[in-house]
């Protein structure tokens, strides 16, 4: 006669056995989040973990903050200074021939969640601190993806299937922390995204991260699903000397959020583009799969 311990060990080991037989997929089906080790310059990953075809058109979200400043001591009684960007990032669009963007849509709270930045920064979730080797001088980047919730998903396949659409894309602007890179011998420098590279002032603390105001970015099926996702930064900004001598750390402050909408430029192209039109162009463009709608140098 078979004991009730002896039950429960059978019992889990056929349901151990039963997984295994269905291999990794199911394994990465049930999986409510993961999280990627960035090189320096990576800023997109494809969780199914090979190439997608390029995405023609998709219905697009209105972008969104990000969720996560609420809980920021920096940034969470300040999020009503980033309204006029996110207008003018609504504005820009529902400009896009390729994109259709849907500004009817209530959908439930659950949207795909993507960090982007150290694994030290300020949201980065606890996981990401897995990514660190015992070689790493300082902290890695890394994209943290949350997927989304049942019903966001299940309204989201409501909408697309009324638009007879296939795709979805899912805009968010928030703050995160970059690290420091290299730029010659003494020089150093921030990758931002695509294309996308500033100068960092040489007396700077190299193992102190940049605040940086970045858009990220998720495609998603028909089922709700995340197949691309990614970040663009739009500007950063780094803490002076003489308060990272005292470990203090600067926010970006209301005065710069109100000159990306004015004088945060991209001067190393032609017409001198706005820093934010040009992340989001590039976001939609690699969440398409689009290389030839790249803006880049």
């Amino acid at each position: 006669m078979m004991g009730p311990g002896q039950g429960r060990l059978e019992a889990a080991a056929l349901a151990l056995a039963a997984l295994m037989s269905t291999g990794c997929g199911a394994l990465d089906a049930a999986a409510v989040a993961e999280t990627h080790r960035l090189d320096e310059g990576e800023f997109y990953v494809a969780p199914g973990g090979s190439a997608l075809p390029l995405v023609s058109s998709a219905v697009i979200l209105p972008a969104r903050l990000d969720p996560e400043l609420a809980t920021s001591l920096s940034y969470g009684r300040r999020t009503a200074e980033f309204a006029p960007i996110l207008a003018a990032i609504d504005g820009a669009l529902g400009r896009q021939s390729r994109c259709t963007l849907t500004r009817d849509a209530a959908l439930p709270a659950g949207a795909p969640h993507v960090y982007v930045g150290s694994a030290d920064g300020e949201l980065a979730p606890p996981e990401a601190e897995q990514q660190a080797l015992p070689h790493d001088r300082f902290a890695p980047i890394v994209m943290h993806i949350a997927r989304p919730g049942a019903a966001w998903q299940q309204s989201v396949a409501s909408l697309l299937a009324a638009r007879g659409a296939h795709h979805a894309i899912v805009v968010t602007l928030g703050v995160s922390q970059y690290p420091k890179g290299r730029e010659g011998v003494f020089g150093k420098k921030v990758v931002l995204g695509t294309g996308h590279e500033e100068p960092i002032k040489f007396l700077t603390a190299e193992d102190k991260l940049l605040e940086v105001l970045q858009l990220t970015g998720a495609l998603v099926d028909a089922q709700g699903r995340v197949l691309r996702a990614g970040a663009e930064g739009i500007l950063a900004r780094d803490t002076p000397f003489a308060a990272q001598v005292l470990e203090v750390g600067k926010a970006i402050d209301d005065r710069t959020l109100e000159k990306v909408l004015t004088t945060e430029r991209r001067d190393d192209l032609p017409g001198s583009p706005a820093k934010w039109d040009v992340a989001l162009a590039n976001l939609l463009a690699q969440l398409r799969g689009d290389r030839k709608a790249l803006i880049v140098p």
